[in-house]
């Protein structure tokens, strides 16, 4: 697992939960919804912003590519984590 501060990719494509997952939610549990539902992607919105699951049926070169343009461009607090 990777985290990029400040990336946010895949924007309103999200796989599971289209509205996101209530910002209550910890990290820990969503790495485990992500690993259940097959989504390489966990976006946490900012800092009391919601979660989405994304990427399910991308293949990890196209994330990372979408990963290295996005890189950085985003508010403080919020980040992805990349499940390999």
């Amino acid at each position: 697992m990777t985290r990029y501060q400040k990336t946010d990719i895949l924007i309103g494509s999200n796989n599971i939960e289209r509205l996101g997952f209530n910002s209550t939610k910890t990290e820990l549990e969503m790495i485990d919804l992500a690993i259940k539902n097959k989504c390489p992607i966990i976006t946490k919105a900012g800092y009391s912003g919601k979660w989405y699951l994304k990427g399910k049926d991308k293949s990890l070169d196209e994330l990372k590519t979408k990963i290295n343009i996005d890189l950085g461009k985003h508010r403080d607090g919020v980040y992805i984590i990349l499940i390999e």
